[in-house]
């Protein structure tokens, strides 16, 4: 299996939307006029779908829609003409359709949008989804004091997306991180993070040949697996979302063997 899965341009236009993503996050954080307090919160959920108001504004999202299009047809000038089509005279309806569609993953929803508007089946969601996650990412910088406590079966305690990958320190503590709002957390028990099983011997691992940093942890009760990176440098600083795609090639591997709750 070959690791360089992901080509190289599509790895530094992700590169690209991250750099820009971390910029603006920074930016959302320092003008939020709310704050997240542990004691509103239920451990038990995850802390986005708990909010009382919105962490988007549609001007600062619109904004990024914007960035994001820029970027986007830098590596790609072709698709300028169907992003045009897709952007131009966006209402405040319509930007308030696409976080409340982006924040719940409504693929139907933009699979409809570009249908309608004749557009790359892909586009729309993937513009709409990298313009959201500088908001999620300052949902998670808020909430960073105190996500340690939450225990969210199956999901990330910050926005509920599931869990795909982990980073392993030197010290061997397992860091469960999430690829589409950053948040990073110490898993609470040698158990799996799907279902919950803490039976010993419930666990295994698949090894990659061509990656001595990378494996793959498998449940056998849920079937489902979750990949594992060793962490060699600690000083070393890279969004999940990259590490998330640096490792495609696991999740195929696992795929293969039949793991995942799609097979």
């Amino acid at each position: 299996m070959n690791p360089n899965v992901v080509s190289e341009e599509y790895m530094e236009l992700q590169k690209q939307l991250s750099v820009h993503q971390k910029q603006l996050c920074n930016s959302i954080v320092l003008s939020m006029d709310f704050t997240i307090r542990r004691e509103d919160l239920n451990a038990g959920l995850p802390v986005l779908s708990q909010l009382k108001y919105t962490p988007v504004p549609a001007g600062l999202y619109l904004m990024a829609v914007k960035k994001v299009e820029t970027i986007l047809i830098s590596h790609q000038n072709e698709l300028k003409e169907e992003l045009n089509r897709l952007t131009t005279n966006l209402t405040e309806e319509d930007v308030y359709s696409w976080i409340k569609h982006a924040i719940t993953f409504n693929t139907e929803y933009f699979q409809g949008l570009a249908e309608k508007k004749q557009l790359s089946p892909w586009l729309p969601q993937f513009l709409a989804e990298h313009a959201l996650r500088p908001f999620m990412q300052g949902v998670a910088v808020l909430s960073q004091s105190f996500i340690n406590e939450f225990d969210v079966m199956g999901t990330c305690p910050c926005c509920g997306e599931p869990h795909r990958l982990a980073k392993l320190a030197s010290n061997e503590q397992k860091y469960l991180c999430c690829s589409r709002c950053e948040t990073q957390w110490k898993q609470h028990k040698v158990s799996c993070v799907h279902c919950g099983d803490d039976r010993k011997g419930n666990l295994f691992y698949i090894s990659i040949l061509e990656d001595n940093r990378a494996k793959i942890e498998v449940c056998r009760t849920c079937n489902n697996y979750l990949k594992l990176i060793t962490m060699i440098d600690q000083t070393e600083v890279k969004s999940a979302a990259l590490l998330d795609l640096e490792t495609l090639h696991l999740d195929f591997v696992a795929q293969e063997e039949g793991f995942g709750k799609d097979i």
